[in-house]
């Protein structure tokens, strides 16, 4: 191939590099959506249905134990 039809095929795809980049940007940005949709209904069923020391871990690890505060 000749320089110049070697550039024209490298500008052609990097054209389609760009586009498949800007693609899978937005593909992304849609997923990192989706995922704060279900943290946020992860945490609503939290709420509406809070978790007893005897259900153990969360994905933060186990419950600490709630002790009651003793006065003296």
């Amino acid at each position: 191939m000749d320089p110049s039809a070697l550039r024209i095929e490298f500008e052609k795809q990097l054209k389609d590099s760009e586009t498949k980049i800007a693609q899978a940007e937005e593909q992304l940005a849609k997923l990192k959506e989706y995922r704060l949709k279900l943290q946020g209904g992860m945490e609503t069923l939290d709420l509406l249905s809070p978790k007893t020391e005897e259900q153990g871990v969360t994905s933060d690890g186990p419950q600490e134990p709630t002790t009651p505060a003793t006065e003296e």
